[in-house]
């Protein structure tokens, strides 16, 4: 009887630890008094980076026009915060740069294309680095430096790509990083102005799936001492990813509200401006046209065009936020490979519905969204046409 009465107590206070830790858990958590920052210069940067992902999610959760886009809204934000704190502080060092996959498997931020790898370090002219690697089964390999323009959008400063550098039998490179040009001009080299502070490496391919992507390192060549992050490095570094976080949101806001204005149609609105595009860092290697769709149940549209002189050249669709459509259950993406022609021309239908024939981009049910079209080493191409017509007229 004893060891029945202990063995009911022993349940009884098992259930109640459980049913006090489980309430416990579930509380509400209060945010705490501003002082708690006070005495160190990182841990105030770090309220400010989660007053920036305050701030930022209150602007996605305003812009969005429907449920869809409010679920879409949280996980771009949390995804984008991931690859700021990554880019801009775990990997952040001028002086001992590392490479960040932007993607990284499931993030997706400024008008990513499903083709393309993307990585970037963090640079400082006052330095010397190499990237080094093979290029894998890469078929386009570019290295792009962005500087600052005067209004502190990023300025497409210098560029070389797969189809110019020098590589060996095996596929391996070295490029020069540096303000000083090296004294073999068959060398592979990138000018360092005094205001670049990021490098981004695209990898192109006519589909992913089984390609080796490229090996790629950097290193400073001038091998400074390390020193552990100080407390006042760690703070500028989060104040850099909070700009980066709050820049990105805000500008994929407002492009988006802009080409909403004029909606089916690649001709950007009047309150466009070309140096809007900084914002993206765009590549000097890559042709861009886009625009807003805004499609009933009934409608479709229609993108026509000359096919481009260009080793590869892709349409995609992409959410409010820039952030390509879910390329693994919906045909949302076609490059030149997937695109029938005839007579020299390519005609694409964006639809909610498969329409009766030809190449299809599936719309995933939604009725707004980006067009983004892409013309990679282009020469002579033309601006595609878009139209709007009822689906039963295809």
């Amino acid at each position: 009887m004893k060891k029945l009465v202990f063995g009911l107590a022993a349940l009884i206070m098992v259930a109640g630890v459980y049913t006090f830790g489980t309430f416990n858990a579930s509380k509400t958590i209060s945010v705490p008094p501003a002082e708690w920052a006070a005495a160190s210069q990182a841990a105030r940067a770090w309220r400010e980076f989660t007053v920036s992902q305050e701030a930022s999610g209150a602007k996605l959760m305003a812009a969005a026009i429907d449920s869809t886009e409010r679920a879409e809204s949280v996980q771009f934000l949390a995804q984008l915060s991931a690859a700021a704190l990554e880019m801009k502080l775990a990997k952040g060092s001028e002086s001992r740069p590392q490479l960040t996959n932007w993607m990284g498997g499931y993030r997706k931020f400024l008008g990513d294309s499903p083709d393309a790898v993307y990585h970037t370090a963090q640079l400082s002219a006052e330095y010397r680095y190499e990237v080094t690697g093979n290029r894998g089964d890469a078929e386009y390999l570019g290295f792009m430096l962005y500087g600052r323009q005067v209004n502190g959008w990023n300025r497409a400063a210098a560029n070389v790509s797969s189809e110019e550098m020098h590589f060996d039998e095996a596929g391996n490179f070295s490029i020069l990083l540096s303000s000083a040009a090296p004294d073999d001009p068959a060398e592979n080299w990138l000018n360092l102005e005094s205001d670049i502070h990021m490098i981004m490496v695209r990898q192109y391919y006519h589909g992913r799936t089984g390609k080796t992507e490229a090996n790629l390192a950097i290193r400073n060549l001038d091998e400074p001492q390390y020193q552990p992050s100080t407390d006042t490095e760690i703070a500028v570094a989060l104040r850099t990813a909070a700009q980066f976080l709050i820049e990105t949101v805000d500008g994929a806001i407002a492009l988006t509200n802009m080409l909403a204005t004029a909606p089916n149609s690649f001709d950007p609105p009047s309150s466009y401006s070309s140096d809007f595009g900084g914002v993206f860092y765009p590549t000097l290697d890559n042709e861009y046209y886009g625009g807003w769709f805004h499609l009933e149940e009934d409608e479709a549209l229609i993108i026509e065009g000359p096919v481009p002189n260009a080793p590869y050249w892709a349409v995609s669709l992409q959410n409010r936020w820039m952030q390509s459509l879910d390329y693994k259950n919906y045909q949302v993406a076609l490059n030149d490979h997937d695109i029938a022609t005839e007579n020299g021309r390519y005609r694409i239908v964006v639809s909610h519905q498969r329409p009766p024939s030809g190449n299809w981009l599936d719309t995933g049910g939604r009725k707004e969204g980006l067009i983004s079209v892409r013309y990679q080493l282009s020469q002579d191409t033309e601006k595609p046409d878009l139209r709007l017509v009822k689906f039963s007229e295809l």
